[in-house]
C-alpha cells in the first residue's frame, strides 16, 4: 500500500466525523522529511481557514498516535480551490461541461489537453477541444486533471 493510501485510511474516518470529506493528499519530500497537502471539501459551503484549523488539529492527533508515518513531516491543510486537481477520476463525473485540462500518456508521450468534459465511462473520457473537436482518451492513459476556472 502506498503511502497516499495509507494516509488515506487512517485520516479519512476522522476527516468525515468533522463534517467533511477527503478531496485528495499531496506528499512531497524526501524519505526522512516530508510535507503532506491534505485538500478537504463538503458539500454545503466553502472551506474557510476555520475549517482548516479543525481539520489540522485532528489529522496531527491522529498522525502522532499512528505508526504510518516513520519520518519528520510538515502538514497543511487546504481547500481544493477553484481551479482544483482531480485526484481520481469519480471526481470528474460532478464536473461534465466544465472546462478541464488533462494530462495522459500515449506511447511513452505525456500529452496534455484543454476542453469541455463532455462524458466519463470505465472505458473513455470525451473532451471537446476547440481546435481538435471531440478528444476519446482511454482511462488508462489518463494520469491527471483539473479545473480550469473562467471568470
Amino acid at each position: 500500500m502506498s503511502l497516499i493510501d495509507e494516509l488515506k485510511t487512517t485520516l479519512n474516518r476522522d476527516i468525515e466525523n468533522l463534517g467533511y470529506f477527503l478531496w485528495g493528499i499531496e506528499v512531497s519530500g524526501n524519505h526522512s522529511s516530508k510535507h503532506i497537502r491534505i485538500f478537504i471539501d463538503n458539500e454545503d459551503s466553502s472551506i474557510s481557514l476555520d475549517d482548516c484549523t479543525k481539520v489540522n488539529v485532528q489529522a496531527r492527533e491522529v498522525l502522532e498516535n499512528s505508526e504510518t508515518l516513520n519520518f519528520d513531516y510538515s502538514l497543511e491543510i487546504s481547500s481544493p480551490g477553484i481551479d482544483r486537481t482531480f485526484f481520481d477520476l469519480n471526481q470528474l463525473k460532478d464536473y461534465l461541461e466544465e472546462t478541464i485540462q488533462i494530462r495522459f500518456e500515449i506511447n511513452s508521450q505525456k500529452q496534455k489537453v484543454t476542453g469541455k468534459l463532455l462524458s466519463i465511462s470505465a472505458e473513455y473520457i470525451e473532451i471537446e477541444n476547440k481546435n481538435e473537436g471531440i478528444i476519446k482518451i482511454k482511462t488508462s492513459s489518463y494520469q491527471t486533471s483539473k479545473l480550469i476556472y473562467k471568470v
